[in-house]
């Protein structure tokens, strides 16, 4: 009994995926093989729809028919006889019975316009009968009439009223949602809205569409964040690269403001303002450093990632030298884990990983640890250091452009680790700074 329940219920959850996936299939299934279904549809109901009508209007005029024929004239023709019917001149219609022996035995007329004569079978004792039917009133005649009509119109009307129906059925059912949707989109797009998303209600034609629409969005909504985060990131460059000039600028301005004070007057001597001009030259060449910085961060958000398949074992055994010439004196170890190829650009991966080790090497006392990780088309690459770590506010802030920490001498403009941002972002990655607990990690991720 259990076993019979089992197949029973087995059977029926067989079933009911069956019927899911035919209702799936028919709510997917492309417009074409839609639009089909639809008129083979419309066409079985227009047929029926027109059967029926024509049967009803028929038996209509059956009954109408049968209504006149129940109030006619019966004439019995004697067994061997025969008839005559002939039209008069004023359009009447006149009969003559004669019997075996071609003896007249009946003759009358029917005037026009009140019935015509019809021959049936019928009649006690007759070989056959004539029937003197009479002719239908103005409103039946009028009816039969309109009956005749529907019934010949009836075949046009109902397959034309279906292919209508069955076209505005396909527009509101199958072609509405998807258009209105995107055209709700293109306007929103055109007024440069992004802020939302589309969803196809099928797998169709027009859902695809919709999925290729909703790609191109978020491109274009992903551009858009691109860009704004680069002005902003620009702002806040240029209102540290202004805030940074404004040091130098006052004192050039004061240095210069005394010589130009006491040396018509003979004031300032010889030496005095040669120190003076040391210290004015000092801050020029500042000031040089800080343009110079300007223009290679413009050059480092310009460039373009040049992919091609790189030797990660390799590339483990350059870093792994550049690393011993950077920190020099201090230890140098490396890791290397994953799938032994990934494409990246090397003089990108190269480029940061110096800045990130120049980094290192100012604050490591005797250990700098590195790391390579290749794996889903994904690059990471780890620099340790056994240093005291970054302060809370370094953390949130180091890899801001001009951004130098308390222990940060004048020579250093505090762009390395900004400049490793940007090449990771523009490569498809990422920079992440943390603290260890006995160090910092700074780790540099590199995608396609």
């Amino acid at each position: 009994m259990g076993k019979i329940r089992s197949r029973l219920s087995l059977a029926r959850s067989r079933a009911r995926q069956r019927r899911a996936t035919a209702r799936r299939r028919w709510h997917n299934m492309s417009l074409r093989t839609a639009f089909v279904w639809y008129v083979l549809i419309a066409a079985v109901i227009a047929t029926v729809v027109c059967s029926v009508l024509i049967n009803a209007l028929d038996e209509y005029r059956v009954g109408l028919y049968y209504k006149y024929q129940d109030q006619a004239r019966q004439i019995s023709v004697p067994e061997d006889g025969r008839h005559s019917v002939y039209v008069t001149t004023d359009g009447s219609e006149a009969y003559i019975i004669y019997d075996g022996d071609d003896n007249i035995v009946d003759r009358g007329e029917v005037p026009y316009g009140e019935g015509h004569i019809e021959i049936g079978i019928g009649g006690d004792g007759a070989y056959y009968s004539l029937y003197i039917v009479p002719e239908y009133s103005s409103s039946d005649q009028f009816m039969n009439r309109m009956l005749a009509v529907l019934q010949v119109a009836a075949l046009p009307v109902c397959y034309l009223g279906a292919l209508i129906i069955c076209a505005v059925l396909f527009w509101r059912w199958r072609l509405r949602g998807p258009i209105v949707q995107l055209d709700r989109a293109s306007a929103r797009i055109a007024d440069n809205d992004l802020d939302f998303s589309l969803e196809a209600p099928r797998e169709d034609e027009l859902g695809r569409l919709i999925e290729s629409f909703e790609t191109m969005r978020a491109s274009l909504d992903a551009n858009s964040r691109e860009m704004w985060a680069r002005m902003d990131e620009r702002r806040k460059i240029n209102a540290a690269f202004a805030h940074d000039l404004r040091t130098p600028l006052t004192v050039l301005k004061g240095r210069a403001a005394m010589l130009a004070e006491e040396l018509p007057s003979g004031e300032l001597g010889g030496e005095e303002a040669a120190a003076e001009v040391r210290v004015m030259q000092k801050h020029i060449s500042r000031l040089e450093k800080y343009v110079d910085a300007m223009a290679r961060l413009q050059r480092f958000e310009d460039v373009e990632p040049r992919r091609a398949d790189t030797d990660v074992p390799a590339l483990g055994a350059e870093l792994e030298d550049t690393a011993r010439i950077i920190c020099s004196g201090r230890e140098v170890a490396l890791e290397s884990a994953g799938e032994p190829c990934v494409s990246v650009d090397t003089e990108i991966v190269l480029q940061v990983c110096e800045n990130i080790l120049s980094n290192a090497s100012r604050y490591a006392r005797e250990r700098v640890g590195l790391s390579l990780l290749a794996g889903g088309g994904m690059l990471t690459v780890s620099v340790e250091d056994d240093g005291p770590g970054f302060a809370p506010e370094a953390l949130a802030r180091a890899s801001a452009p001009f951004y130098k920490g308390r222990e940060s001498g004048p020579e250093h403009l505090g762009l390395g680790l900004n400049i490793c941002d940007i090449l990771c972002r523009r490569h498809g990655g990422s920079l992440t700074i943390a603290n260890t607990g006995h160090g910092a990690r700074v780790t540099a991720r590199f995608g396609q």
